[in-house]
Formats: structure tokens, sequence, C-alpha cells
């Protein structure tokens, strides 16, 4: 024991209190849907002439020496990086200008509380992860999943008992989980503790969430939606319903992917009681970095306003322009655009149109090559390529310039291979001859001994490595599921064909990271 009586550390506690209190009124976060506590802050320091002894050691671009890198990011980038604890909010946090940010963007898309991210929606898949799965649960998971939905179950040490989305055998692509797969899949594990769907997909396929929220709430569990690219759902009409409004418990949401903050910027949203928030803080406080950038923080800050008062009408001249881009593409012969055909599968309830999708085998070219010959010969780079279709993101950025140039460009690609034969893909495995079974948490696959081994010597063998096409980065295979004949095959002819490989330890397939015996 201290000695200290307890009178005295209640009336000190008090006393803090009432400082807290007081520094906060007088402090520069407003709570109020036209401010941007963040952006104010950091204006509010450099108003104030104030010294920071701390990092960043640059001194926000106000000393001696020009950081080089302002060459390209200009000045204002610097002057904006202050500390969030030593500048930006004091010590004590007791300004409350990121919590009062985190607070205007959670009432902007309906949440109980959003937290930021500046490690992207990577940082946030395993905060949701480890907040709803403690190590050993079951999480009942769409195998679909962005590769660091796999790294998050090694993280949190939970066992997957995946579910497979609905196939699209027309467009060779899975779109979102079936809401009746998911039911079924939850009847057959009720010891599950969670489920975690992706939608919308990178196609801009959505799935019913309404109805896969309904199914996890029907067994009492949550469901978590890693609806990285639909975050701009919640400021658009004419966008599809987010997920949050559609039931969601935990929703992930990348603010440089369809609004505009920088990137590496995320939310990551809770709403109900079905998820503990106490051990959500406590599970974002473990991932965070404790020298968050604060212009990073600033633009999710800005993106929040900028979107909640205009989003209406910038995200609609972007659907705008996508339509008209669409229109045009259907006229070039050659080409096939991916459209509301997709409708009809019970793993897709709507398309979002700015992910304007182009199948171009017709032309005789895989993705690969005519996203190569679009970037080598026209200068556009395309959001995805893949092994029969390119990817475009129309966004609100985007001007009738753009639009006119791409498909200009389009028109030129589909002059230059005219009169081609169409593309023989071959007989290509579907998506249930390349599943397999998961045989060993994923955490002790991938953390466990491990061995390399030659890629004809993997079929029957434990992975230890997620081997993920870029993009979209949902992996062929995952630490813990048995390595079969098929996947072996499909890899291989995959990286016959120069398709980028993440997550293995020997990317060009050679060998693979395997369970060691």
């Amino acid at each position: 024991m201290s000695g200290i009586p307890a009178w005295k550390v209640a009336w000190e506690r008090r006393k803090n209190s009432r400082k807290a209190q007081r520094e906060g009124e007088a402090g520069p976060a407003r709570k109020a849907p036209d401010a941007t506590p963040i952006g104010e802050a950091i204006e509010h320091f450099h108003d104030r002439g104030d010294l920071s002894l701390g990092i960043p050691a640059h001194r926000s671009g106000t000393g001696r020496h020009d950081p080089v890198a302002a060459r390209w990011v200009g000045s204002q980038a610097f002057r904006a990086d202050i500390g969030m604890n030593n500048g930006v909010d004091n010590r004590h946090q007791s300004w409350q200008v990121e919590p009062t940010a985190m607070e205007l963007f959670a009432e902007a898309v309906g949440a109980d509380q959003t937290l930021f991210s500046t490690n992207g929606s990577t940082e946030n898949v395993h905060v949701a992860m480890m907040a709803a799965v403690r190590p050993g649960e079951t999480l009942v998971m769409a195998r679909n999943g962005h590769k660091s939905a796999f790294s998050g179950l090694v993280l949190s040490g939970a066992m997957p008992v995946y579910v497979d989305p609905d196939y699209d055998h027309r467009w060779q692509v899975a779109h979102g989980v079936d809401p009746a797969s998911l039911r079924q899949t939850l009847a057959e594990h009720p010891d599950a503790a969670a489920a975690m769907v992706f939608t919308p997909s990178y196609y801009g396929v959505s799935s019913d969430v309404r109805a896969l929220a309904d199914a996890a709430h029907g067994h009492g569990i949550p469901l978590v939606t890693d609806d990285a690219w639909g975050l701009d759902y919640s400021f658009c009409s004419r966008l599809p319903p987010s997920a949050l409004e559609s039931g969601a418990d935990l929703c992930i949401g990348s603010v440089h992917k369809t609004l505009n903050g920088l990137l590496q910027t995320s939310v990551l949203s809770a709403k109900g009681d079905r998820i503990d928030t106490t051990r959500l803080s406590m599970v974002f406080e473990l991932t965070q970095s404790t020298s968050a950038s604060s212009l990073l923080l600033s633009s999710i800050d800005a993106a929040r306003r900028q979107f909640q008062e205009h989003g209406e009408d910038m995200l609609g001249n972007a659907i705008d322009l996508a339509e008209r881009i669409r229109s045009a593409v259907t006229g070039i012969p050659g080409l096939d655009l991916m459209g509301e055909d997709v409708l009809r599968h019970p793993g897709a309830m709507a398309l979002d149109p700015t992910h304007v999708t182009v199948d171009v085998i017709g032309l005789g070219l895989t993705g690969y090559q005519a996203g190569d010959w679009l970037r080598e010969r026209c200068g556009i780079h395309v959001e995805l390529a893949d092994h029969r279709r390119i990817m475009a993101l129309i966004t609100f950025a985007d001007s009738e310039s753009e639009a006119d140039r791409f498909v200009e460009a389009l028109t030129e690609l589909a002059g230059a291979h005219e009169g081609r034969e169409p593309l023989d893909l071959g007989e290509r495995p579907v998506l249930d001859e390349l599943r397999t079974e998961t045989v060993m948490l994923p955490r002790d696959a991938y953390l466990g001994h491990t061995e390399m081994v030659s890629w004809r010597k993997a079929a029957g063998r434990l992975s230890a490595e997620m081997i993920c096409p870029y993009p979209p980065g949902i992996p062929i295979v995952a630490p813990g599921e048995l390595i079969t004949d098929a996947i072996v095959d499909y890899l291989e002819r995959q990286a016959a064909a120069g398709v980028m490989v993440e997550g293995a330890a020997d990317e060009s397939l050679a060998e693979m990271r395997v369970v060691a015996r």
C-alpha cells in the first residue's frame, strides 16, 4: 500500500477530471457535421505557433532542412504531419480530437462506434476477427476472402469453417454467399462464434447482406462484413444499401478505395450489441501504431465531411460516367461487358456500375495481356486484370475526358486485335474442383514447423502458406488446407501464364511451403 489516503486519491481524480473537461471545452475539436476535428486541430497547432520537441523528427516541415520527399508530396503534407498526442491533441487526449472525428463518422454512416485505421482495411480485418472470435473458436467464413482475412485467421487462432460463394460459370467468377448456404453451414456448426463475408466483390457484385445477417442472427451470432469496396454506399442513394444499414454488426470500409482518403485509410464500424465494444477497442489498441499518421487520419476525417455534404452528387456523377463508358463498350466488337445478368445468381443482389468489368477473350487475349497492352500503348493502368477480364474503377475524381480516353483505348485495343480467334481457355477447374479440406488450425500450420518441397511433391501435404493470385488476392490454397493434385496443376498453369502471386514463400511456385512431417 502506498499510504496515500483514499480521500486524497479520490480528490486528485476529481481534480484531473475537471481539468480534462476544461481542456476539452477549450480545445480545437468541434462536434458538428461541417467540422473536421483532426484537420482543424492541425491548423490550430500552427496558428498557436507551438514548438514540438518530440516526433516527428522533421518538425512538421518547419525545420532547417527541407525533406527531399517534399519535392513530390509538397511541403503542406509535412506541415500536416504532427504528433497526435504531441500537438494535434495533448498527452491526456483531453481535447478529444480523434474520438470526436470518429464519433462524427459513426453518425454519418449510422454506426454506434467507428474506429480509424492508418494501416488499411487489412488491420481492420484482423481487429474484427479477433474481436468477434476467441482462439480456437469456430468462424464460419466465406472462402472468397482477401488474403488479409486468412492472415487474420493466423493471428486470431480461429478455426475456419468455409462456406463457398456462389460460382458464376458464365463469367468464371465467384460472387457472394447464398444466404441458404450460410444457413445450412451454421446449422451444421452450431458452435460457430461468428460469420464473416466479403461484399461487394472486387467486380462490384453485392451479396444479400440483409438475408445473411438474418441467418447469422438466427443462430445468435454476429455477422462481420469486409465491405472494403462499399464504404461509398453510405453516401449515395443510387448505390446498393450499405452492409451496416442491412443489419451487419461489424463492417470494414476502405476510405481510399471509394472516398478520397489517402492510401492505407480505413474505418471499422460497429452497430448493435452482438460485438463486445470493450474487447473491440482493446484489440484495436493492440494492433494500431502508437505513432499513427495525423496526415492519414485527417484525410479520413475530411472525406467523411465532404461526402456527407456532397456525396450524393459526387458519386452520382461517377455513376453517370460509368454508365456512359458501359454504353460505349457494348458497341466495341470483341468485348463483353459484365452487367446485370449476374444478378440471376442467389449470391448476387446488386451490381455497382462503377466497377466496369470487360471480358476480352473475344479478342484472343487474356486479361493480363489486355492490361499490359493498355498500359504500354495507351498509358492506362486498370484496377484489375485476370485470366479473361480487365476491370476499371470509375470514381468521383474522373471526368468525361478520362472516360473518353478509356473508351478510345479500348477501341484501339479491339482494332489492334481484330480478326483474331477468340481465346480458348481450355478446361478450367471450377470452384468445387479446387476446394479442399481444412485439417489444421491456420495459426498452427503457418507458425509451426514447416519445410519447402517441390511443387511436384506438394500434393497430399498441408499448406503452410497462402498462395494468392493478385489481384484479387484470394488464396487458392490457405494455411492448414490439404494440397491436392488439382490445386498443384492449377497453380502451375497460373505461374506459366505469368500471374502475379503473393503470400507464397517462393512466388515462382517452383517450391511450396508445407507443414513438416
